[in-house]
């Protein structure tokens, strides 16, 4: 996790008290629960839990330290290809921004426009602003009943945030974008009970690679921007999701920026100067339906050099033949500068936040009839990990009645390459 996930984990907690999300998801650790830290030099550690849905679940799992041996390299699967492991969404709905005004962060290189009426309350810290409209003005932030929170930070776009529908889409400006959204789940009314949240949403705008410095702290390296909205009622959430959208889309930067997977002009990384790292972590999101793996690249030596990494992901039984799961093999791409993006161990936990951090999502891994998996990670050159694969929580972890179990839908399981 790191400073902006930590901030919208915050605001959505402001913004729902005691909420109940829609989704849950938990990551876990194997033999022992998750640290949590905090700090901005640890910000973006395996030791911090991002659930934005305000529901944080932490567990520990059992399990051998051991690697397994690699098994030899599987005949691909012959199941159809996968579906997508995001439900698809149509782009975002707009509004008309004739009279709009302007906000301008120059600080985090950010500009964006704004319906007037709106009202704008800037953090005391001054990385980030939010914003309600006409018939919340006279209200607190907290007790609005719909806000937008615009914030820019040091971290890289894809982040831990796995549970909702997530889309990637890419600005008017040209900047990409991921799209998470977990709402509408009320109906039209008053506030749900228990202060439920009725709708949230995130923008993670992919802003490039450069120097900031704020609260006396410089930080050289890839930036987003987060841009979240929350709605209290589905009528907010209805009324207000279109212009928030348009908000998001016109924002744009002051000034360019270097590419977030840097600098390509660099050298290539010799196979030696690098190896993959699997954090011993994994998650589950969606109601335990989804299984997360995810991991990084660690450097080693040499002179800086750039890498751009193709990681396949074998799902196999114990006799390493590739389970008939769709998609199986899958692959994803990770790219950057070594040193400065290789993944490091601070305080015992390993920073996971990145341009290296790669993620597989295997959706329905507990159908009936497939066996344990192992998880064979390869990467190109034939560097190799071999992870065990997804299991119920054993006996002792307490999580909620939600991720207690993941059930056979009847749906196909597939595995991809995460975000979609």
């Amino acid at each position: 996790m790191n400073d902006l996930d930590a901030r919208l984990q915050r605001l959505a907690a402001e913004a729902t008290k005691h909420a109940v999300a829609p989704d849950v998801e938990v990551i876990m650790r194997r033999g022992r629960r998750r640290r949590v830290l905090s700090g901005p030099v640890l910000a973006g550690t395996v030791g911090l839990v991002v659930v934005l849905a305000a529901v944080v679940a932490l567990a520990a799992v059992r399990g051998q330290r051991g690697r397994t041996p690699v098994a030899p390299t599987p005949t691909p699967s012959t199941v159809a290809p996968p579906p997508s492991t995001a439900r698809p969404a149509p782009p975002p709905s707009t509004v008309p921004t004739t009279g709009w005004k302007t906000f301008t962060d120059a600080a985090g290189n950010l500009r964006f426009h704004y319906p007037p009426g709106w009202a704008i309350h800037p953090h005391r810290e001054g990385d980030a602003v939010d914003l309600v409209p006409p018939q919340d003005a006279g209200r607190s932030v907290d007790e609005a009943r719909f806000r937008v929170s615009v914030e820019v930070s040091p971290s890289f776009w894809v982040g831990e945030d796995w549970s909702g529908v997530t889309t990637r889409g890419r600005l008017p400006s040209g900047r990409a974008y991921l799209l998470d959204v977990r709402g509408p789940i009320a109906g039209p009314g008053p506030r749900p009970p228990g202060d439920r949240i009725a709708g949230y949403g995130s923008y993670s705008i992919d802003w490039g690679r450069y120097c900031t410095s704020r609260r006396g702290h410089r930080a050289c390296g890839p930036h987003r921007v987060v841009i979240g909205l929350f709605a209290s009622t589905a009528s907010a959430w209805d009324r207000y999701r279109a212009v928030a959208d348009t908000i998001a889309q016109t924002a744009t930067q002051l000034r360019p920026t270097e590419p977030s997977v840097g600098d390509q002009s660099r050298r290539a990384c010799r196979a030696d100067q690098w190896r993959l790292v699997w954090p011993e972590e994994y998650a589950f999101g969606n109601g335990a339906q989804r299984f997360v793996l995810q991991g990084g690249v660690q450097y080693r030596q040499g002179p800086p050099c750039h890498l751009r990494l193709t990681l396949r992901l074998a799902v196999q039984d114990k006799a390493g033949r590739a389970l008939p799961v769709a998609g199986n093999p899958a692959t994803t791409t990770v790219e950057g500068d070594l040193p400065e993006d290789g993944m490091q161990h601070l305080q015992g936990s390993w920073v996971i936040d990145g341009a290296f951090m790669w993620r597989f999502a295997w959706v329905e891994w507990c159908n009936q009839g497939l066996p344990v998996a192992t998880l064979r990670v390869t990467a190109d050159g034939g560097a190799t990990l071999t992870v065990p694969g997804p299991r119920p929580p054993g006996p002792g972890v307490n999580l909620p009645s939600a991720m207690s179990t993941c059930q056979d839908r009847g749906r196909p399981s597939a595995v991809a390459g995460w975000p979609p």
